[in-house]
């Protein structure tokens, strides 16, 4: 008999969960392609830093904010049916936080076993220094994310009250920091990881409350032409890199745009992308790819480790980065990463469901935005200073571990019993 597909919620946009995951395969091909080992002797370097074919295509592939939009949609529509079912704010934190912070402390953990294990086999300390820097490049987005999100109940409210007022404030704020850094010398541009993000995030809400698909398409498709013409200001007449992945450490003007322009076009392509998504050879795919997608996201750094330890092991050459053999060695370098990853993909929830349950305990927003701090600072820690020397990466990893126990334990102060009604409620929303 044809298995049923699962009861899709009815505040569930299915082109978000498309999106999604056209998107992640993406940007962990360009990690996988990015990680050049060469020379003599053998060092990790971004192989890709200023290749320019790849700086050109960044205008379409760098999808990072479309990922912010996704991520908007889906935080206001939780925060939406938590505070419908009576929830408070410090719940929708915890809960949240919890949901990336754990598996991101299992993959951290996970990253630091690998490359002990490669330390006593005799790897090159150096070389492992240098590749351990460019494992914890991917934690940005991780450290950022958890950030926003807990600002989603009061972006929320200042959406719902002063919507204008706070896209404009948000996006004049990052503009002014980026052009103040760049012609004043005054280093505010540190303060766009939170601002442009933040903005991005606000474009999210906006998709889900139906904005922009009530524009005429001819609109949108003027803003999104727009858009890419201001890019285009930018980097021929103000001098912004033409490289999307530069102008996004520390975020620039330039992410605002193209987070604008990705936004116009993804709503013209909603209906297209919803239709597609009643087949169900797409749907079970797109099931597969959000089930999984934490784990292929923070586990492909455990994966590249594994395909460079049996690399060395077997003796197999590192050809120059960007040489005609190493874009040939690219292609079993990607397709080994791809099985460990599917490997790891059969491994990691059993790992992830040793964890204990979280208490059913009222937690304070004040208290939950702590955990949350916590959190991305060591986050924050390992991407800055790496994974090694090991006694930097095992920091990191204990303030992550000190926000997940806190977390999980709820509080401070007595625990209470669910308002009548909501217990059940909450359940699912924890779950999803």
């Amino acid at each position: 008999m044809q298995r049923s597909i699962p009861r899709i919620p009815p505040d569930r946009d299915l082109s978000i969960d498309a999106v999604r995951a056209v998107c992640l395969p993406i940007v962990v091909l360009l990690h996988a392609l990015q990680m050049g080992i060469g020379g003599d002797p053998l060092r990790a370097s971004n192989a890709l830093d200023g290749w320019q074919p790849l700086a050109w295509a960044t205008w379409v592939l760098m999808i990072m904010p479309t990922f912010f939009i996704a991520g908007g949609f889906a935080g206001i529509t939780t925060w939406r049916r938590l505070r419908h079912a009576g929830e408070t704010v410090g719940h929708y934190v915890r809960i949240r936080t919890l949901r990336l912070a754990r598996p991101v402390a299992t993959a951290m953990a996970g990253v630091l076993l690998v490359l002990v294990a490669m330390l006593v086999a005799g790897v090159d300390v150096e070389l492992l220094r240098t590749f351990a820097v460019r494992l914890a490049e991917p934690l940005w987005f991780i450290a950022v994310y958890v950030l926003v999100t807990a600002f989603v109940p009061l972006m929320s409210w200042l959406h719902h009250r002063a919507a204008w007022a706070t896209y404009f404030g948000l996006a004049g704020a990052a503009v002014a920091c980026d052009l103040l850094t760049r012609f004043a010398g005054i280093p505010l541009l540190p303060l766009n990881w939170l601002l442009v993000w933040l903005f991005v995030q606000q474009l999210g809400f906006g998709v889900r409350d139906g904005w922009y698909a009530k524009r005429p398409r001819r609109l949108l498709v003027g803003l999104a032409v727009a858009a890419y013409a201001l890019l285009v200001v930018a980097v021929f007449g103000l001098g912004y890199s033409n490289d999307m992945l530069d102008n996004l450490n520390p975020p620039t003007s330039t992410i605002i745009l193209l987070a604008l322009a990705q936004c116009y076009l993804f709503t013209l392509l909603q209906p297209a992308i919803r239709a597609l998504m009643r087949r169900r050879p797409v749907l079970l795919a797109v099931g597969a790819l959000g089930t999984f997608g934490m784990i292929v996201y923070l586990w492909h750094t455990v994966a590249m480790a594994l395909v460079l330890w049996a690399q060395l092991a077997v003796g197999l050459p590192f050809p120059e980065p960007l040489s005609p053999s190493w874009w040939w060695t690219r292609i079993p370098w990607v397709l080994a990463i791809a099985a460990v990853i599917a490997l790891l993909c059969l491994v990691v929830p059993r790992l992830e469901r040793l964890w204990p349950e979280a208490r059913d305990r009222r937690t304070p927003a004040w208290a939950a935005w702590a955990w949350s701090v916590v959190a991305v600072v060591g986050v924050g820690w390992t991407l800055v200073l790496g994974y090694l020397p090991l006694q930097q990466g095992l920091v990191g990893l204990a303030l992550v571990l000190v926000a997940v126990v806190g977390l999980m334990v709820g509080g401070p102060g007595r625990g209470a019993e669910p308002r009548p009604g909501v217990a059940e409620r909450r359940e699912g929303a924890v779950r999803r």
